[in-house]
Parts: C-alpha cells; structure tokens; sequence
C-alpha cells in the first residue's frame, strides 16, 4: 500500500511534465499491475457437512491377536484384541513412538500383521485424514481443480457442492490452494477424502493448523456422522465432544477402555502416582 501511496505521488507530480512523460506511462502502468490488497474476511460460522452412510451389519473391523513388528527385535506391540462397529467414536492414545500410526495403517490394511488376523467388513470403506494429505495439496490450482484431478469425469456443480460441504464456497472455491488458510486447506482436503463415500473415517491429527472454530464444526460433523470414526488428537476439546471408547497404545500393547477424556485423565494420574511413589 506504502509503494501504491508512493508511485501514485509520483505520478500526480509529473503527469504533465513533457520531460516525465514516458516515465509517467511506466509508473501508470507498474501501478495496474499491483495486486489489489483486499482485507481477510473473517467466516460468521465453519460448517462442516460429512457424507451420508448405509448401515452396515457387524462384525465391521476386528483385530484378533495381532502383533506388529518391524525388524525380529523391535516389537511395536503384541497380542492386540480390539474391534470397532459403525457407531464406534474411538480416540486412540499414546505417546510418541507407541505405534499408533502403525496401528492405523493395520487397521486400514496398508501394513499386515506380522502375526495375527485383522478382519474387516467386505463393503468398508476407510477415509483416512493426515497432516500431510494437507501438505501434499497441489498449491498451484484452485480447490475444484483439485477435486478434479482426483475424482475426473463429475459436473463442476458437484465438486462445487462438495467443497460447499466444508465451507469452501463462492470464489473462495476459485482461489488458488496456496492463498487458502491453513483451516481451509484442512478443509478442502476433507472435502477430497469424503468425495470418495467412505463408511469409516481414520483422522490422524485432525486438528493441526484448525482454528477454534473449525476444531468446533468439526466435532459436530462427527456427532451427526452415521459412519465410525478412529481419531488420533491431543485435542481436549475434540476428544470431549466426539469420544466414547479409548484405545491406550504404551508398553508393546494396545488397551480397550470405555469412557472419554476424563477416564483416561484418571489413568494417567494412577500412573504418575505409581511412578512417584517408586522414586
């Protein structure tokens, strides 16, 4: 704005000095090309809508003594007895390192146990949500485009009632990846995995880069969701409004527990206490 305020000084001062006159043409034309500033216009209320789904009969997803080892030496856990059915709201738990991505992709069967059966319904289908499904967006088109690119063949009007879904409407829809929020991005990227109809949706993380609000519409799209969901978050906020079974991923094994947030505050003060008093 201060280079715009500055040529245009410039301009006004010599528009009609015949020495300046080429100059003047140049500065006129430099000032066209100036990207016109616009101020960010803050959303009143994110909506976010997830996809209708059919109700299937279970057993939809059991893992059955599965253990899961990289190298011979380096079990990342054992004997896993855990399974999820279309209602399910699990949030799973750990510290860094526990193996819960490695469960995630077992779930989802991009890794095979090393022993034991994972069964899964015939007609399941995962949507699986990672940070880096955001960071791998093409910056360089605008969000049709890139639903485009991974749904080919569909009316512009569907991608465009896709994207509205989550919030990405009007010229927001038309504006490069790149210029989008990161809560946007987040969102556009919701808006490709449910472009595929999944039944049961993975969130790895949902939270990064979201703001409060976001985060907020969010939990409401999975209360009003008829399909399961697995969540991985250290988000209170997120884990109070949607969770109602625990799964604890920590010392080679992976623990089922009923209840949310507040249980597993419980069980982590029991162990802060056990380990304080072994000092």
């Amino acid at each position: 704005m201060q280079q715009r305020q500055h040529v245009q000084e410039f301009i006004d001062r010599f528009r009609y000095n015949a020495n300046r006159a080429a100059l003047v043409q140049s500065k006129i034309k430099m000032l066209e090309k100036l990207p016109e500033l616009k101020p960010i216009v803050k959303e009143t209320e994110v909506v976010i809508k997830l996809p209708d789904t059919e109700p299937l009969s279970p057993p939809i997803l059991q893992l059955n003594e599965v253990s899961f080892w990289y190298t011979s030496g380096c079990v990342i856990f054992s004997n896993v007895n855990i399974g999820a059915v279309m209602d399910s709201r699990i949030c799973i738990v750990g510290d860094n390192g526990a193996g819960k991505t490695t469960l995630l992709k077992i779930i989802m069967g991009i890794l095979s146990p090393s022993s034991g059966m994972r069964h899964v319904h015939r007609n399941l289908k995962f949507g699986y949500f990672s940070q880096h499904h955001v960071d791998q967006l093409d910056m360089n088109v605008n969000s049709v485009e890139l639903l485009q690119q991974s749904f080919p063949g569909k009316p512009i009007e569907e991608y465009r009632r896709q994207l509205g879904s989550f919030g990405i409407s009007g010229d927001l829809a038309l504006q490069t990846v790149s210029s989008l929020s990161g809560g946007q991005k987040s969102r556009v990227a919701f808006a490709r995995m449910c472009m595929g109809n999944p039944n049961f949706l993975v969130l790895d993380e949902p939270t990064n880069h979201l703001d409060i609000e976001t985060i907020e519409a969010l939990g409401k799209a999975i209360q009003k969701y008829t399909g399961g969901i697995i969540l991985v978050s250290h988000d209170e906020r997120l884990i109070r409004m949607v969770c109602n079974e625990l799964w604890i991923c920590g010392n080679g094994s992976v623990t089922s527990i009923e209840g949310g947030f507040d249980e597993y505050r419980k069980i982590v003060e029991k162990e802060l206490e056990a380990a304080a008093q072994t000092k």
